[in-house]
């Protein structure tokens, strides 16, 4: 249950609609940039750097003793591509409210289109609001 929780955090919840590639407009690098990166608190020490998944997505043979040097280094590369995360506490409470917000919000993407946003089901949430 905690790796499905910390995957999904790692392609949902972001403040800017992400988007899914599909067909002619996937690529490898689109795919990896549009994961991201978490922070886990000391949940990261004892799970192998567990919040450096966009580095791990593009580079997936590095190993994960040298994914935080790594990521830090494909930052100034990366500029406007990479998603900073927020910086947690001891424990990563904060990602309570991602992951709730999220899972209020993130409900389908469309079967049409190559490149689609996670869209809000009105009837599943119970509102009109698609934002």
């Amino acid at each position: 249950m905690w790796l499905d929780l910390v995957t999904y955090l790692h392609h949902h919840g972001h403040d800017e609609k992400l988007p899914w590639y599909r067909g002619k407009e996937w690529s490898y690098l689109r795919g990896g940039l549009t994961t991201l990166d978490r922070d886990y608190g000391w949940i990261n020490n004892i799970h192998h750097d567990i919040g450096t998944h966009v580095i791990h997505h593009l580079f997936p043979q590095i190993p994960h003793y040298h994914l935080i040097e790594a990521t830090e280094a494909a930052k100034p590369v990366l500029g406007k591509y990479y998603r900073e995360p927020k910086k947690s506490g001891p424990l990563p409470f904060y990602l309570l409210g991602i992951l709730i917000k999220s899972m209020r919000k993130d409900h389908y993407v469309s079967d049409i289109g190559d490149v689609v946003y996670y869209q809000t089901d009105p009837q599943l949430y119970g509102t009109n609001k698609s934002d």
